[in-house]
């Protein structure tokens, strides 16, 4: 018994020890953390290349600069506006980076998804770019445990590298935040001016509450002076408003300022509830949670020990609670705050690891910091698994295009639930086929009758969908999408995630010799490729409770069904 008590006090004692020299072994081995950041990105990227409907804008932008240039009457959002136009500057941005290497893609004939790739990856060098600029900072001014820390657990977490390449509207944004926390932290008052002005004024207008409390603190304090910041505010202020009129009335051939219109819309009209609203407290006990993982016990932690990022933190909070008056509300709306959470979480693990060879019990804590970027990284995974079956729409026209070869003369109708899941402009590979998404169009009427493939919503292939195609369509496939999570009590692990069917492609068995598609040369609006859809899209309202269960809102805005089995 004596023996026995030994080896476990032994045990107690030796394996955190020995658990934190392995990771800390690991750390050194990895040399610089820029490039996990980089290799996680990326892993998002090919995991899930697909985008969504709230992506569209932009996406779809990009795709026109590229391949239609000066042609206007050619790009996507004169036929397909949105609720409310969005400004053209950062897929600009993006294009211009991109175009050296889609233009070497078009030169070795890669196919032209590769273009998407591509487009995705420039535009998450953007962000990373001041991402990593910001960890340095970080480094010189809380420490180098700090700094390695905020990278761990950056990396471990789901939304932040998730969203760091897709097109949305925040992420645009999110290039100039970073630089603006940068300069901020850095003490350089006309650059964080500058910044703070170009994403506000051209991206989000939100912004001007939590860059204007940042703002706010450095005057209180007294390290800038009111004369000063409007010396510097002004002149960029113009300059930016300036240049986003005058890009953007190019663009949408009339005059106007996007994101002016777009805080008429939310913020006077008050519309954005039309899209779903959520509990005012919703972004405190459901996004912020999802979005930090178990890194958010740590950040009171953080905020005790270590004093200096208050300052950080605090703006943040006060942000997301003024946000919170919007009754329509995302997360991806408050993705900007996650890094300054994170720095708060990062000094409390780089307390808790430097302390670790203080005793066996500081050892232990020591292994609360590195599990907790194992339960984090265990949720990313989950969460990433998930997250790909959220994307039908264009795994159907990526097999449609392996069902049917290039010189197939293939005319497909692609319906909303596809268009809004996964397909874009960067999907149409082949010139010679017709990709039509005109809406409105009655199941079985004539005009979808002038198409050899349609991609269609059903839920099964006897479902009602369906039902005006049974003589004159065959079913060649169907695509299924993510449905809900069971909880499996007889499985390793415990939690399965369930798909179904939900898109379905039918082929024509009676294609007119000269079929009429004069019905989609008109324009056709669509409230689409807009940040005011509610997070969970389209696709996934459409998840129905089957029988008892937990409807879960995920981390990547999907409500999900649990279900308790003893299957």
């Amino acid at each position: 018994m004596h023996i026995c008590r030994h080896e476990e006090a032994l045990f107690i004692h030796i394996t955190p020890l020995r658990i934190c020299a392995y990771f800390e072994l690991f750390c050194r081995r990895s040399c610089e953390m820029d490039w996990l950041l980089v290799l996680c990105s990326l892993v998002h990227l090919f995991v899930c290349p697909f985008t969504k409907v709230e992506e569209s804008f932009n996406l779809q932008a990009i795709h026109d600069i590229l391949y239609h240039q000066t042609d206007i009457q050619e790009y996507d959002h004169l036929e397909f506006p949105g609720v409310v136009p969005r400004t053209f500057l950062g897929p600009l941005v993006v294009s211009v980076i991109a175009a050296p290497f889609v233009a070497v893609s078009r030169v070795l004939e890669f196919p032209k998804d590769v273009s998407l790739y591509l487009v995705r990856f420039a535009l998450g060098a953007l962000v990373l770019w001041p991402l990593l600029k910001l960890q340095k900072r970080i480094k010189g001014t809380l420490g180098k445990g700090t700094s390695d820390w905020f990278v761990l657990v950056t990396v471990s977490q789901f939304h932040f590298l998730f969203y760091l390449s897709r097109p949305l509207p925040n992420t645009m944004a999110l290039p100039l935040v970073l630089f603006a926390y940068y300069y901020w932290l850095g003490q350089q008052h006309g650059k964080f001016i500058a910044c703070s002005a170009a994403a506000i004024l051209i991206f989000r207008g939100e912004l001007a509450i939590l860059l204007g409390l940042i703002l706010l603190g450095e005057l209180l304090t007294r390290r800038l002076s009111l004369s000063k910041t409007v010396f510097i505010a002004v002149p960029f202020g113009l300059l930016f408003l300036f240049l986003t009129v005058f890009v953007d009335s190019f663009f949408w051939q009339r005059l106007l300022w996007p994101e002016g219109e777009v805080l008429w819309y939310n913020v006077v009209l008050n519309k954005s509830g039309d899209w779903g609203t959520s509990p005012f407290l919703w972004y405190f006990y459901s996004a912020i949670p999802r979005a930090m993982g178990t890194s958010l016990a740590l950040l009171p932690v953080g905020m005790f020990f270590e004093r200096r990022v208050w300052p950080l933190v605090l703006p943040a909070l006060f942000f997301v609670l003024a946000y919170s008056f919007l009754p329509h509300k995302e997360l991806r709306f408050i993705i900007y705050v996650i890094p300054l959470l994170n720095i708060a979480a990062a000094a409390a693990c780089s307390r808790l690891w430097e302390n670790r060879t203080k005793g066996k019990w500081f050892a232990l804590l020591a292994l609360v910091a590195i599990g907790h970027l194992v339960a984090n990284l265990v949720l990313t995974s989950f969460l990433l698994v998930v997250s790909r079956a959220n994307y039908p729409g264009g795994e159907a026209l990526f097999l449609l295009h392996k069902m049917e070869g290039r010189e197939a003369n293939v005319t497909v109708h692609i319906d909303v639930l596809a268009a809004q899941t996964g397909i874009s402009r960067f999907g149409h590979l082949h010139n010679n086929w017709m990709y039509d998404k005109t809406e409105n169009l009655k199941p079985g009427s004539p005009e979808l009758r002038m198409f050899s493939h349609l991609i269609v919503e059903a839920k099964s292939k006897h479902g009602y969908n369906l039902r005006p195609y049974a003589e004159t369509h065959e079913i060649v496939a169907h695509i299924e999408g993510f449905s809900h999570i069971r909880s499996s009590y007889n499985h390793f692990p415990p939690i399965r995630i369930k798909t179904k069917p939900c898109l379905f492609i039918l082929k024509n068995k009676y294609l007119p010799k000269e079929p009429d598609f004069s019905f989609t040369l008109r324009k056709h609006p669509v409230e689409s490729a807009e940040v005011l859809l509610p997070s969970a899209t389209e696709f996934e309202n459409r998840n129905h409770l089957d029988g008892e269960g937990l409807i879960i809102e995920n981390s990547t805005g999907i409500p999900d069904l649990i279900e308790n089995s003893k299957d």
